[in-house]
This record gives C-alpha cells, sequence and structure tokens, in this order.
C-alpha cells in the first residue's frame, strides 16, 4: 500500500532505473508514475532528468533518488522489476533487494459476490486493481481481468481518455472516462452484484456514478449507493 504520510513527498510508484551510454559517460534516468510533484499531476507517466543519487531506506521501505531537480521517494514493494531486469547494474545489490520486494503488494480483498475496484493516484488512469470472487466459486480465487485504455470522440468532437476493465468469464464490465482527480462511469454492468470502490491513494478522488458523485479520502471504501453519493 502506498504511505498516506508521503502524501507531501514526490513520489514515484511502478518505478525503475534505465542506464545509458551519453558522450562516452553512463548516466542512469528513473521511470515511473509521478504523484506529490510541486510542478506535475498526478498519476503521470514521467522520466526524470539524470540520477545523481539513489540510496535504500530500509525503514521507510523505498528507495530515494535524487536528481539535479527533485527527490523522489519510489515504494520498494512498487517497483516495476520487469522493467529493471533490464538494467540490473544501475543498482547496487539489485539481486537481493529484488528477492525481498518483488511481489510484496498487499492487493485489497472483498467478501464473495461483491466487486471491488481499487484506485489510487499513482496509478496510470487511477487504475490499481479489480478484486471478485463469484458466489458459487468452488477454488475461492478470485477472477482475472483484463484492462486497457484508449482514445473516443465524445461531447462535440472533445478527445477523452477512456478505460475499460472486464472480468473473465463473468458479466462485469466497467468503462470511465478519465479527469483529474476523477472519474466519470459512462457504462457498469456488475452482473447483479453491488460495486465497492476503495482509494488506496493519498489524495482525494472522485467517482461519478449512477448512483452520483462520490468523494474517496485516502482509505475510503464507499458501496456504489445514493446514500454513499454527494
Amino acid at each position: 500500500m502506498a504511505d498516506k504520510s508521503n502524501s507531501h513527498k514526490a513520489q514515484l510508484h511502478n518505478w525503475y532505473i534505465s542506464e545509458h551510454e551519453f558522450f562516452g559517460k553512463m548516466r542512469k534516468i528513473a521511470h515511473g508514475i509521478v504523484t506529490g510533484h510541486k510542478k506535475l499531476e498526478d498519476s503521470i507517466y514521467v522520466h526524470s532528468s539524470e540520477v545523481k543519487a539513489i540510496h535504500v531506506d530500509e525503514e521507510e521501505e523505498e528507495m530515494v533518488i535524487t536528481t539535479g531537480n527533485s527527490v523522489y521517494h519510489c515504494p520498494l514493494s512498487y517497483w516495476d522489476f520487469k522493467e529493471q531486469d533490464e538494467y540490473p547494474n544501475a543498482i547496487p545489490d539489485y539481486e537481493q533487494l529484488k528477492e525481498k520486494y518483488n511481489r510484496a503488494i498487499e492487493y485489497p480483498t472483498i467478501e464473495p459476490g461483491k466487486v471491488l475496484l481499487v484506485l489510487a493516484n499513482f496509478c496510470k488512469f487511477y487504475f490499481h486493481s479489480l478484486y471478485y470472487v463469484p458466489e458459487d466459486s468452488e477454488s475461492g480465487e478470485p477472477v482475472d481481468y483484463s484492462d486497457w485504455a484508449s482514445i473516443g470522440v465524445f461531447d462535440m468532437g472533445m478527445n477523452k481518455d477512456i478505460y475499460r476493465i472486464v472480468a473473465d468469464g463473468c458479466g462485469i464490465e466497467l468503462r470511465y472516462f478519465v479527469r483529474s482527480q476523477n472519474i466519470e462511469f459512462y457504462h457498469m454492468q456488475l452482473d447483479d452484484c453491488p460495486l465497492y470502490i476503495e482509494n488506496i491513494g493519498n489524495a482525494v478522488l472522485y467517482a461519478s456514478t449512477s448512483a452520483g458523485i462520490i468523494r474517496l479520502d485516502p482509505g475510503d471504501r464507499k458501496e456504489v449507493t445514493e446514500e454513499n453519493a454527494e
């Protein structure tokens, strides 16, 4: 989970550090989804300026990356090890760190028969994960899902980012427009299951739903009902 106390810090999630040769010198660049930056909006994927220093803060379980312009606090559980595997020499003691923190994210869960949509400002398009176990499931395992972004043309020709999540093998599909700190559902197919939305980030998010606009403070989990709408 994201550390809620870090809302005032510049952070990178789903991050890694690449290393390239420029004019005969090896230089490092950090990549990831930014939050808490003074000049950049949350949830944007960025490439940093040249990395000047890195060190592991084991107490905070984060990598502190210093560039010429910023200091980024990067949760080790949200390290993109698949990308980092391409540049293992960019990180001292990389294999030991990978062994300790790979698959360290704890995903939120909910009771069978309920759908949980997990959002965070540190995720691209605010989507973190979807959790759903059918009530008649013999295995008790959550269903797999596919998710992807696209661009549609709506509102008198205006382009909007669209995010779509489809659960495998059941009638659950969610689609929403993406705005700043806000998602706006335009399709909610739930197969008669109740939908809950949880915010595990460190900034307020809003969800415009068929029941009304739902405010989600950091740590909030709310069912999509008129009683929970503003």
